[in-house]
């Protein structure tokens, strides 16, 4: 049987629970030993008793312990590192969509199908066993030397108590070349990608993940040394968790306000050069001074300011958004009253929609979360709402209701509240398209006309989404839709038809021609010619009696 194919299965209904046991599909998956319980006590007492279960499977709504509370015991009190399905009735959507950020891999339906459970059991195991490579492949690939000390670091830094207050500490930093430590003056810089998970529903992989990471730390690390007069002492590593950057940094003596200016300018060097080079935007915030002993009041104090920093921006953004709620109440109540929201889908205009939106940081800020954890709940929660608000006005769709986890996957993956917004703000402009029965006309021409003006230049779909502030997925979904062909396609067509006018031009050459819309391999771009035509552009040519061959 497969390692990782051992399955708990947790239904109070003895049928239903002895149903899925039974059925064959476990055989031919090759997957088991199953382990089977009928309420959730007994499922933690199994789960403690076989620690290599790295499936469960459970209702929700269970005498004695439901499902939800199971999940969250299995995760804050036994460490569960597996994954969980959810079975459930319609009845229970809203006490399930309570347990979706326990790590639950989807909920099915009942009644079960039994195909359909078997393909996200299977992507489950597959993310288990892709999770475990990952987490083995990391260890091999870091030299000794430097892992120790990043290792060494991350426990001074991250962990109260630990680290800094070893007998052997100023040994080990001796030893790694770091002495000074443990006796300077510090500030602690901690740099995050904005972002990072959102990379995985843009098709990316983990791979893509840390490439951002590695990026972002060369362009921190090359910037430093560039700037090595002004640095002083630095070192830098990554936190455990592998997500953030930390650099600490020595305050020269008698020169610390020159220096807490230069690391002002410094940063604002760093963010643009990470969103020039590495294309993603980073949130950079510093710290006051302090010494060795406080690396973990430093540390954790970076963490709030980085929250708050992703959640209201600086400062002096801060301040912004204070006004902005001071001086327009009324609008930041109607993104609270979601009937009202829903109203404006189903009768405003786009423009309107787009409006309302603006003031989307407003309403997080008024509502006073301090937490991004938070701040997802309340996007979460408050999004499914508008939802079920605009259903009651006529929405068809229904996806949201049958899978809510890709709705929190989606929102959980983004970590600033800019990003949120133009997350949200797509889903409603959807909505309000979908409510008012009838294709974005007007977004639609003024995407045509920028592809007709630019299709001779490097044209991206993501440029032209970011041009008319749609998302590029739900444009290409537009274009497919009311175009009848993809992005691409409708560009290598404007191209292919410019082609064929430049062609009556004898003065013009093929090489010319092919640069002239676009493409700079003349091969490639025969073969698209050939391809849309049926002829090469010299065959084109000699067919329409024009003397013009290269």
């Amino acid at each position: 049987m497969n390692d990782l194919g051992k399955v708990l299965i947790v239904e109070d209904e003895k049928e239903i629970r002895k149903g899925l046991c039974s059925h064959p599909m476990w055989r031919e998956l090759n997957i088991g030993p199953l382990y089977e319980a009928d309420d959730g006590h007994t499922a933690l007492e199994i789960v403690r008793q076989w620690p290599g279960i790295r499936l469960v499977i459970t209702d929700i709504r269970m005498k004695h312990m439901s499902g939800l509370e199971l999940i969250q015991k299995l995760y804050e009190e036994l460490a569960f590192d597996g994954k969980v399905i959810i079975i459930s009735g319609y009845d229970d959507f809203q006490y399930a969509r309570k347990a979706m950020s326990y790590g639950v891999v989807d909920f099915l339906l009942k009644p079960v199908n039994m195909a359909e459970l078997g393909q996200v059991v299977m992507k489950a195991l597959f993310l288990l066993e892709k999770e475990e490579k990952q987490q083995n492949s990391l260890s091999i690939m870091e030299d000794a030397m430097p892992k120790l000390r990043e290792s060494m670091l991350q426990e001074m830094v991250e962990q109260a108590g630990r680290g800094s207050a070893a007998p052997s500490i100023h040994h080990l930093l001796d030893q790694y070349d770091i002495s000074w430590v443990g006796s300077d003056k510090l500030m602690l810089m901690l740099l995050e990608a904005d972002n990072l998970k959102s990379y995985v529903h843009q098709g990316y992989s983990s791979t893509e993940q840390n490439r951002i990471m590695f990026a972002v730390g060369n362009v921190l690390e090359h910037s430093l040394l560039e700037q090595a007069e002004q640095a002083g002492r630095y070192v830098r590593f990554r936190t455990m968790s592998e997500d953030k950057w930390v650099v600490l940094f020595s305050v020269p003596q008698g020169s610390s306000a020159a220096f807490a200016n230069w690391i002002h300018t410094f940063k604002s060097m760093i963010a643009s050069r990470i969103k020039k080079y590495v294309k993603v935007t980073a949130t950079i915030v510093m710290t006051p001074e302090g010494t060795m002993e406080m690396l973990p009041d430093l540390y954790k104090d970076a963490l709030d300011r980085l929250t708050q920093t992703k959640i209201y921006g600086d400062a002096e953004a801060a301040n912004e958004l204070e006004l902005e709620a001071l001086n327009a109440f009324r609008d930041v109540d109607l993104l609270m009253e979601t009937k009202a929201l829903a109203d404006l889908l189903k009768h405003g205009e786009e423009h309107d929609v787009r409006e309302a939106m603006s003031l989307f940081p407003v309403m997080v800020r008024e509502r006073g979360v301090s937490l991004l954890r938070d701040v997802h709940h309340l996007v979460f929660e408050w999004l499914l709402e508008v939802f079920d608000d605009a259903r009651r006005l006529g929405w068809k769709n229904e996806e949201w209701r049958k899978k809510p986890l890709l709705v929190w996957e989606k929102i959980e993956s983004f970590d600033t509240v800019e990003a949120l917004h133009l997350l949200v703000l797509d889903y409603l402009l959807k909505v309000n398209a979908e409510l008012q029965g009838s294709p974005r006309n007007q977004i639609l021409q003024k995407a045509e006309q920028y592809i007709q003006e630019h299709f001779s230049e490097p044209i991206t779909v993501q440029m032209v989404a970011d041009y008319v502030y749609l998302s590029p997925e739900w444009l290409s979904t537009l274009f497919k839709k009311n175009v009848g062909m993809t992005f691409l396609d409708y560009v290598t067509h404007l191209r292919m038809e410019k082609a064929k006018e430049l062609l009556q031009d004898v003065s013009l050459k093929i090489y010319q021609i092919s640069s002239d819309v676009g493409y700079r391999d003349t091969v490639y771009f025969s073969k698209l010619f050939k391809k849309k035509f049926g002829y090469t552009p010299n065959e084109y040519r000699n067919l329409k009696g024009i003397d013009g061959n290269d």
